[in-house]
């Protein structure tokens, strides 16, 4: 009887041992616990840095508050301040913490400091102004042997507003992302992953902040790898030509009636009330494939660390580039703009040029409409933007919004680097698609919809085989591509092609599809009639003129 009972509370530690894993950390221990349908254990809710509050609060993150008791990591529900409508037009709700700066780790049971794994790290979409880092959870990803971060980063106003001053300099958000690759560098050997193998990946606004501060000298040393799904730093949403309007336009529609300097302007932004200007930060459907407050060109200080001092296009364009990269899009990126095709088709028939992408400067207007019909010939043949143009109008916004930038920023990484690249294109539709107004006529995938298939946004549920498939071909390439810069790098059930890089010599291509196919030269004629276009007419940005 003895032994029995021996036995059992052996039994019953050694259960309970392997349940959690307590990582001891500079800033005080960790305990995360085992995922209950997985060999990876959960750390949920890990701060990396502080965010600065009161009239610092649009500065750079400051450190970690040190912790004397380990840190129960297990809240799953740390947001950062953001608005929920509620329905009513004049009704929202603010949510959200203003000290939210915290990662989510899911770490597979094979890591440990003496085998260290690859680690893949996540920025979340929400057009600058919404979502978290666990808007879409990894479980999927650490089960390939990864361990798999995603975080949260300030938003809005908080996050992007930019007025080139000491107090609001601009890129709050960015300095937050690069402090959680600082955090990840210095920690995480101590969870089994090696800061020499860091992936930085995102999808949409996620993909092009992962591309921006992955060209900035600030995370020299922090990145080995890129994925970029649905976006670019080249995109027209990526980089705002005009903080100070976009902050004086947004101030106004809260009630500010100032003199209109810079500096009385600067002062509006240290005081207003949090909730006023985060309800105006939302802005997802702008004419011109923006999303207002967005990164922005900061003026060198000494006195603050800046993220992004030149454009990205000069910077892809001059600079040896030296990430392996692995980007691509979906085949109908616009069909996520479907939504405002009944209020837009009567808009841009009347006039087109309030629809062109905002990266675009034209000497005057008649310039302007020049080209605006000329952008509109080529995509409508010279009918009339309709109800009958629902295509036309999807082909429109995925070239223009996505598909021409990321291919852009594919090629100018072929160019400057030595290292792998691979390009892909997503048509596969099924449950996790993004669900829109016109399924029973049109047939695509949307933008993002390939994260659907590697994340889990909880938006969707599937049983179907295909789907399932589906889901681990995804993860599988994408962490294989994280493990071993290669995406099939090993033939298996689900893996039977192998996957060429794409250079500019051979611009190869995967098509994720129901099946895999290998292309070239995709959107060879739309690709060249942006690009003739844009050599011309590209508004370089530069830092607020203060």
């Amino acid at each position: 009887m003895y032994r029995i009972l021996i036995f059992f509370c052996v039994f019953v530690y050694n259960v309970f041992a392997d349940s959690v894993r307590v990582v001891e950390l500079d800033d005080g221990a960790v305990v995360g616990e085992k995922y209950w349908n997985g060999d990876f254990y959960q750390f949920y809710g890990v701060p990396y840095a502080t965010a600065p509050s009161g009239r610092d609060r649009f500065k750079a993150p400051l450190p970690v508050k040190k912790r004397d008791k380990a840190f129960p990591a297990n809240a799953k529900d740390i947001i950062c301040q953001q608005i929920f409508y509620t329905g009513d037009d004049d009704d929202s709700i603010l949510q959200g913490e203003e000290d939210c700066l915290i990662l989510n780790l899911f770490v597979p049971e094979v890591a440990n400091e003496n085998n260290l794994v690859p680690v893949v790290v996540y920025l979340h979409s929400g057009a600058f102004a919404g979502g978290s880092g666990n808007m879409g959870k990894l479980h999927y990803v650490a089960r390939h042997d990864v361990i798999a971060i995603n975080l949260n980063y300030r938003l809005g106003a908080i996050g992007f507003a930019c007025l080139g001053t000491e107090e609001i300099p601009g890129n709050a958000a960015l300095k937050d992302q690069v402090a959680a690759l600082k955090w990840i560098n210095k920690n995480i050997v101590k969870f089994g992953g090696d800061p020499k193998k860091v992936t930085l990946a995102g999808y949409s606004v996620g993909a092009a902040m992962a591309e921006l501060i992955a060209l900035s000298d600030a995370t020299d040393g922090l990145i080995d790898k890129l994925i970029l799904e649905s976006g670019s730093a080249l995109s027209p949403f990526a980089i705002n030509r005009d903080p100070i309007s976009t902050a004086r336009n947004i101030a106004r529609s809260v009630g500010y009636n100032g003199t209109g300097t810079l500096k009385d302007l600067n002062e509006f932004y240290l005081n207003a009330p949090v909730t006023d200007i985060t309800k105006r930060s939302m802005n997802f459907f702008l004419p011109n494939s923006t999303f207002g407050f967005a990164p922005c060109i900061e003026r060198k200080s000494k006195n603050a660390e800046a993220i992004i001092t030149e454009a990205p296009l000069e910077v892809l364009s001059k600079k040896d580039a030296k990430y392996a990269v692995l980007t691509g899009l979906a085949n109908m990126e616009g069909l996520s703009r479907s939504i405002k095709f009944d209020t837009w088709v009567d808009l841009m028939h009347e006039n087109f040029s309030d629809f062109l992408p905002a990266d675009l400067i034209f000497k005057d207007d008649k310039n302007k409409n020049e080209i605006a019909n000329l952008i509109k010939e080529y995509y409508f043949k010279g009918e009339e933007v309709s109800h009958d143009t629902l295509q036309e109008y999807i082909d429109y916004f995925s070239d223009s919004m996505f598909r021409y930038s990321i291919l852009k920023s594919a090629k100018l990484h072929a160019t400057k680097s030595k290292r792998n690249l691979y390009f892909y294109e997503f048509s596969y539709v099924g449950e996790l698609n993004m669900k829109h107004y016109y399924m029973d006529k049109i047939k695509g995938a949307s933008h993002r919809d390939q994260t659907s298939y590697i994340l889990d946004f909880f938006a969707g549920w599937t049983n179907s085989v295909s789907d399932l498939d589906m889901r681990n071909l995804m993860t599988l390439m994408w962490t294989d591509f994280v493990k071993h810069e290669n995406p099939t790098a090993y033939e298996s059930l689900l893996v039977k092609i192998k996957w060429p890089k794409f250079t500019n010599e051979q611009q190869n291509y995967l098509s994720i599809g129901a099946n895999l196919q290998i292309r070239t030269d995709l959107l060879t004629d739309s690709y060249t009639f942006w690009d003739k276009l844009y050599e011309k007419y590209y508004w370089t940005p530069t830092a607020p003129n203060v």
